[in-house]
C-alpha cells in the first residue's frame, strides 16, 4: 500500500488549497456567528412566517451559531489535513446551509458555505492524517474557545438586537448583559419586548451549554479515553522488549504513557508519545538489528499519515550513521554516566570520599534494606511519604516519558533499596530497573526526606553498587546529564555550540554542572546520547512535544518560576503566604463590626428572651440531631480505614472520629488538631505513618466532597441572593452551585475511569473506587444536612424560611467561616447568617438560637470528646503501669528460679 503524501511532498496547488480551506472554514465560522445574531431582512422574514413558526426559525439561528463554533474549532485541524476534521466540516457545512435558509433565506451565507463545501470535496484526497491523541492542552484550548464564543454570541446579539428589548445596549453594556444571564437570578433585569428577543435570550443558554459541555468533554477526554496502547499491544511490546531491550530506557518503554508502533515485520517496536505536531520516540527502535532500518522508515511513514513530525530521544551512538542516511538530523543532548563494576572499589585514594560516607553511616546504625518484588502496600505508603517530601523540597512535580514516576503499579514490580536509620525508619530509597539483554543495573527514582543527613545518598549509591557487584552485574548506570559534553568538539554543529553556551551560563538555574561533578565521584565513563529529528524547521514542534511528554502537559513547566527573577519569585511566594492571613483577618474584623452593629440595636434582655422562647422539645431535638450527626462523622474514619486496607473495629474508628471532630470543630485548625489526635491513636493501633497520612487526606477530602455535593444541589436548585455588603462578583450563588456540581461530576468520573491519584501542585487527590466514592458522598452529605438541621430546629418557625432555603444560607455561612480560618468560624459564621436570613428572621431570635447552637453543637461535643480522650489516656497509663509491674515481677522470678 502506498503511503499518503507528506505536507512537504504535496504539490503547490494542494498546499495552497489546504491553507485556503482552513482560512475559509474559520471565515465561515465567523460569518455564521454574525448571521446567527441578526434577525434577517424584513421581506424575507415576512415570507418565512407563513412557512416556519418562530420556534423553528430561532432554532435555525442556534444551529447556525453552533455550526459556526465547531467550524472555528475545526479550522486548525483542516490545516493539518486531519481526515476526521474533513468529515465533520462537510457535515457542518450542510447544516450551515440549511440553517441559513430556514432562519431568514440568507442565501448569501449559504453560498459561502457551498463554495467551501465544493472546495473540501475537491481536496478530499489531501485530508489523510489521523486524529491527534486526547490531551489536556487541547481540552483547555477548546474550553477557552467555548467561553469566548459564548461571550461573543451573547454580546453581539444584545448589541445588534437591542430594539427587541426595553433598553438599548452599547457594546460594553451588551457584554455586561451577557454575563448577567449567568450570574444573576433575574437576568440582570432584562425585559424582552418581542418573542424573538425572548427566544434569543434563551438561546444563549443553549449555545453555552452545548459549547461548554463540548469543552468539558475535550478537557476530561484524556482521563476517560486514554488513547494509548491496548492491553494486547502492551503485551506484544513487553515480549519484544524483554527479548531485545539493551538500554537504560528499555523498562520505561513499557510505562503506560507510551503508545506503540510495530515494524512491518512485527519484530521491532517503537515506544512513542504524540503531542501536538510531534511524535517523540523513546530511544532507538527495540528489536533485531537487521530490522531497525525498516522500523525507522515505517515509523516515519506512520507519523506522516497523522501529520506528526517523528523524533527519537536519547538514542545510542550505534545507529547515528543509519539515521543520517535516512535524512534525519542529529543533535547531541548529553552524556550518560556508567560505572564499570569490575573496577569499582572503595580502596585507595579514589574511593576515600565514598569510604568516609560508608563508615560514618554504618557507625550511626544506618543500613540499606533490599526489597524484592512484589512490594507490599505498607512499604509503598511509607515510600510515598518520602517521595512527596522530596518533591515538595524540590518545588517540582513528577516527570514522565524518559523517567519513571511514583506509580504503585510500576514500583510494585521493582527491586527497591531503602535507607533506614538505627530505629528502622525509612529515610531514602531508590528503585532498580532491568535492561534485559544488557547486564547492567540502572536506578530510576532516587528520593529522600528533606531533613536527611548530608552524605546519605552517597551511602545509598555506594551500597547499591556493591549490591550490584554481588549480583554479578557488569556496570551500573547513573543516568543522563543533560548538556554534558555537548558542543565541546571543535567540529560540532553550531546548534550544539549554542547549547554548550547554555551549559556554561545557565548552571545557576539548573545546576547541570553540579550534577556531573556529583556523578564523577563514582568514576564513571561517559557515553553520548542524541536527539534525532527530521528538519531544522521541525525542531520547535518536536522539542515542544518532548517538553509536554516529559512534563505530562503541566503548563507551569513552560512558564516556570526559573525564568523569572528570584526577587519576583520570592515576592510572589511571600504574597501567597500572607494573602490567606490578610483575608482571614479582614473577614474576622468585618464580622466583629457587623455583630457589634447588631448588638447595639438589641439589648441583652432581647437576646435572652429569644433563647427562652426556644421550646424544650426543640432543644432536645437539636441534641438528638447532634448525636445523629456525630454518628455519620464516624463514617469518615471508618471509610478511611477501608481505603488504606487496614481493618479496624468500628468502635476504634468511631472513638477517633468523635474525639478528633469534637475538638477540631471547636478549637479550629482542623488539619493540625484532628491530625494530631489521629496520629496518636492510629500509631498505637499499628498503622504506619504513610497509612495515617492517607487517612488524614481522605477525611479532609471527604469534608470538601460533602460540601460540593450538597452545595452544588442547593445552590443550583434554589440560588439565594448574595448580600451586596460582601461585594462578590456575582449576585446569586448559582455560579457557585454549577461549579460545585462540575467538580463533583469530575470527581466521580475520575473515580470511575482513572486508577491513580491526581496531584495538583502540593495537593494529592487520592483515587477511590467508585463504590467507596459514592459511600463517601452519602456519608458526608448527611453530615452537612444534619449539622444544618441542628440550628434550623432551634429557630422559630417562619413561612418565608423553609429548611431548603435555610440550608443554602447555612452552607454559605460555613464557607465564609472556613475561609476565615477562625476557630469554629466564630463570629464570621454568625455574621453571614445575619446578613442572609435577618430579615425575615428577627435578629434577636436568630442571635439567641445561634448562641444555643454554639453550646449544643460545639461545647457539648467538646466536653464529651475531651472526657473520652482523658479517660482513654488514663486507661493507657493504667495498662502501661500494669505491664511494667508484670515485667518486674517476671524478671524477679527468673532471678530467683533460673531455668536449667
Amino acid at each position: 500500500m502506498s503511503n499518503p503524501p507528506s505536507p512537504q511532498s504535496l504539490g503547490r496547488p494542494a498546499r495552497i488549497g489546504t491553507w485556503a480551506s482552513a482560512l475559509l472554514t474559520a471565515l465561515v465560522g465567523l460569518v455564521n456567528l454574525w448571521s446567527a445574531v441578526t434577525p434577517g431582512l424584513p421581506d424575507r422574514i415576512e415570507w418565512l412566517r407563513s412557512v416556519f413558526p418562530i420556534e423553528i426559525r430561532v432554532g435555525a439561528h442556534v444551529f447556525a451559531a453552533l455550526s459556526g463554533f465547531f467550524l472555528l474549532m475545526l479550522a486548525a485541524n483542516l490545516l493539518r489535513r486531519k481526515r476526521l476534521a474533513w468529515f465533520l466540516a462537510v457535515g457542518l457545512l450542510v447544516i450551515s446551509m440549511v440553517s441559513h435558509l430556514v432562519k431568514g433565506l440568507d442565501y448569501e451565507e449559504g453560498l459561502l458555505s457551498l463554495v467551501l463545501l465544493i472546495q473540501l470535496l475537491g481536496l478530499r484526497s489531501v485530508f489523510t492524517a489521523q486524529s491527534d491523541r486526547p490531551s489536556v492542552i487541547q481540552g483547555l484550548r477548546v474550553l477557552v474557545g467555548a467561553l469566548l464564543f459564548t461571550l461573543a454570541y451573547g454580546t453581539l446579539g444584545f448589541w445588534l438586537l437591542d430594539r427587541h428589548y426595553a433598553e438599548p445596549f452599547s457594546l460594553p453594556e451588551a457584554l455586561g448583559q451577557t454575563l448577567a444571564m449567568f450570574f444573576t437570578a433575574d437576568n440582570g433585569g432584562l425585559e424582552p419586548t418581542t418573542r424573538f428577543g425572548r427566544h434569543f435570550a434563551d438561546s444563549i443558554y443553549v449555545v453555552s451549554t452545548v459549547t461548554m459541555l463540548y469543552g468539558a468533554w475535550m478537557l476530561f477526554r484524556p482521563v476517560i479515553v486514554r488513547g494509548t496502547a491496548s492491553e494486547a499491544e502492551r503485551q506484544r511490546a513487553r515480549t519484544i522488549v524483554e527479548q531485545h531491550g539493551r538500554s537504560s530506557l528499555a523498562r520505561f518503554a513499557l510505562l503506560d504513557d507510551k503508545s506503540y508502533y510495530f515494524s512491518p515485520s512485527g519484530q521491532s517496536v517503537i515506544a512513542y508519545v504524540p503531542k501536538g505536531r510531534g511524535a517523540v520516540a523513546l530511544g532507538d527502535p527495540i528489536g533485531p538489528e537487521s530490522d531497525r532500518q525498516e522500523a525507522i522508515i515505517g515509523f516515519r511513514a506512520f507519523c506522516t499519515r497523522s501529520d506528526w513530525h517523528p523524533a527519537f530521544y536519547q538514542t545510542l551512538p550505534d545507529d547515528i550513521d543509519r539515521y543520517r542516511s535516512l535524512g534525519f538530523r542529529i543533535l547531541k543532548i548529553g552524556e550518560e554516566a556508567i560505572v564499570d563494576l569490575h573496577r569499582f572499589t572503595l580502596e585507595g585514594k579514589a574511593g576515600r570520599n565514598l569510604r568516609t560516607a560508608m563508615n560514618k553511616f554504618t557507625k550511626q546504625g544506618y543500613r540499606v534494606q533490599y526489597y524484592p518484588p512484589p512490594i507490599g502496600n505498607d512499604l509503598l505508603a511509607e515510600l510515598k511519604a518520602i517521595s512527596d517530601d522530596w518533591l515538595d523540597s524540590m518545588q517540582g512535580a513528577e516527570k514522565k516519558f524518559s523517567l519513571g514516576w511514583f506509580d504503585p503499579d510500576y514500583l510494585r514490580d521493582c527491586e527497591i533499596a531503602v535507607v533506614e536509620d538505627a530505629q528502622g525508619t525509612p529515610l531514602a530509597f531508590a528503585n532498580l530497573i532491568p535492561e534485559y539483554q544488557r547486564n547492567e543495573a540502572t536506578i530510576d527514582l532516587m528520593r529522600h526526606r528533606g531533613d536527611i543527613e548530608r552524605g546519605a545518598m552517597d551511602y545509598l549509591f555506594t551500597c547499591l553498587m556493591q549490591h550490584s557487584q554481588d549480583q554479578g552485574y557488569d556496570s551500573f548506570n547513573l543516568g543522563l546529564v543533560v548538556l554534558s559534553g555537548v558542543g565541546e568538539d571543535p567540529d560540532a554543529p553550531r546548534l550544539e555550540k549554542g547549547m554548550h553556551y547554555l551549559y556554561e551560563h545557565l548552571n545557576q538555574l539548573y545546576n547541570v554542572q553540579g550534577l556531573r561533578a556529583y556523578k564523577e565521584k563514582f568514576h564513571p565513563h561517559w557515553e553520548p546520547r542524541y536527539f534525532v529529528y527530521p528538519r531544522l524547521a521541525d525542531l520547535p514542534d518536536v522539542v515542544i512535544a518532548l517538553v509536554r511528554a516529559d512534563s505530562g502537559d503541566r503548563l507551569q513547566d513552560y512558564f516556570g518560576a526559573e525564568f523569572f527573577s528570584m526577587a519576583l519569585t520570592n515576592s510572589l511566594k511571600r504574597f501567597s503566604q500572607m494573602a490567606p492571613v490578610v483575608l482571614s483577618a479582614g473577614l474576622f474584623a468585618l464580622s466583629i463590626w457587623a455583630i457589634n452593629h447588631e448588638l447595639r440595636q438589641h439589648s441583652l434582655q432581647d437576646i435572652l428572651s429569644g433563647i427562652a422562647a426556644i421550646p424544650p422539645w426543640a432543644l432536645a431535638l437539636a441534641i438528638l440531631l447532634t448525636v445523629m450527626n456525630y454518628g455519620f462523622l464516624t463514617g469518615y474514619d471508618t471509610l478511611a480505614a477501608r481505603f488504606v486496607r487496614h481493618p479496624l473495629a468500628y468502635r476504634q474508628t468511631a472513638l477517633v472520629a468523635v474525639i478528633s471532630y469534637a475538638i477540631s470543630n471547636s478549637v479550629g485548625f482542623a488539619l493540625l488538631s484532628g491530625s494530631a489526635i489521629r496520629y496518636r491513636f492510629y500509631t498505637a493501633w499499628g498503622l504506619t505513618a504513610g497509612q495515617i497520612g492517607q487517612i488524614i487526606a481522605f477525611c479532609n477530602l471527604s469534608f470538601w466532597i460533602g460540601l460540593f455535593a450538597v452545595g452544588g444541589l442547593v445552590f443550583t436548585a434554589d440560588p439565594l441572593s448574595v448580600p451586596g455588603i460582601l461585594h462578590l462578583p456575582f449576585n446569586t450563588v448559582h455560579p457557585l452551585g454549577i461549579t460545585f456540581l462540575g467538580m463533583m461530576t469530575a470527581y466521580l468520573i475520575l473515580s470511575s475511569f482513572s486508577r491513580r491519584s491526581l496531584k495538583i501542585r502540593g495537593w494529592v487527590l487520592p483515587h477511590l473506587p467508585l463504590n467507596l466514592a459514592l459511600a463517601q458522598v452519602v456519608v458526608t452529605s448527611c453530615d452537612w444536612a444534619l449539622a444544618a438541621a441542628v440550628l434550623y430546629v432551634l429557630l422559630p418557625a417562619h413561612p418565608d424560611l423553609n429548611y431548603f432555603i435555610f440550608f443554602g444560607s447555612y452552607l454559605l455561612a460555613q464557607i465564609a467561616g472556613i475561609i476565615s480560618n477562625v476557630p469554629g468560624g466564630l463570629w464570621v459564621f454568625e455574621t453571614v447568617l445575619l446578613l442572609l436570613i435577618s430579615p425575615p428572621m428577627a435578629a434577636e431570635q436568630l442571635l439567641g438560637a445561634l448562641l444555643v447552637y454554639r453550646v449544643v453543637y460545639y461545647c457539648l461535643p467538646l466536653v464529651v470528646g475531651s472526657g473520652l480522650l482523658g479517660f482513654h489516656e488514663l486507661q493507657q497509663r493504667k495498662g502501661s503501669g500494669e505491664r511494667l509491674n508484670a515485667s518486674i515481677l517476671s524478671n524477679q522470678s527468673q532471678r530467683r528460679f533460673p531455668s536449667d
